[in-house]
């Protein structure tokens, strides 16, 4: 336990991630303007931006060490792994909970419901292709969906990080992309994922 801690940098991802919520709820309405596919000009909160941060370090900790060292370990790490993404994610959400009963802005729920997403995404990308190759995934993924995301002024319905803190639609469908992740995490990818093969000595 103490190595696995170690080596994901746990308490220092639980810090940046409330740091995260924070920074995210206090940015409030900053806004980022960006072109569309629509070729109407579209728009992208800070917050919501910054927000993506507690996932790409979830899965720099989690790359660290190879899929092949860690499926000969004794102890269930990518249980681990995602009991720790399921515990940032909940974090995320007491803390902006806490911040929308203080402010009233649903910024703050937008804040809370986007790290929760980011991290869900971080584990099935994770699982599926490997973190050294979803990390930069995540990265680009605001950008992406801040782009092509937009519907005249509408969020699309698959753009789930663009709708507001209190779209109902967003959250649920937030919290299901968050219990699949959580499945797929627990069980654990059958085979080497994309990207994360040891390299060989020759």
């Amino acid at each position: 336990m103490i190595w696995w801690l170690r080596s994901r940098d746990a308490v220092v991802i639980v810090v940046a991630t409330v740091l995260t919520a924070l920074l995210g709820i206090a940015l409030r309405r900053t806004v980022l303007p960006l072109p569309v596919l629509t070729g109407i000009g579209g728009r992208f909160l800070l917050g919501a931006l910054v927000a993506v941060v507690p996932a790409v370090l979830w899965l720099n900790g989690t790359g660290r060490t190879g899929a092949g060292v860690e499926a000969t370990a004794l102890r269930p790490v990518h249980r681990w792994d995602t009991a720790l993404a399921a515990g940032l994610a909940g974090t995320a959400l007491v803390v902006s909970g806490s911040a929308y009963l203080l402010v009233d802005d649903d910024i703050a729920l937008v804040v809370g419901r986007n790290i929760t997403f980011y991290l869900a995404a971080a584990v099935l990308l994770g699982a599926c292709v490997g973190p050294r190759v979803a990390g930069p995934c995540m990265s680009g993924m605001p950008i992406v969906v801040g782009v092509a995301g937009w519907n005249g002024r509408f969020p699309e319905p698959w753009a789930v990080i663009l709708h507001p803190g209190r779209s109902a639609a967003a959250l649920v469908a937030t919290f299901v992309l968050m219990a699949v992740a959580c499945v797929v995490g627990a069980v654990g990818c059958r085979g080497e994922p994309l990207g994360s093969a040891e390299p060989s000595i020759s």
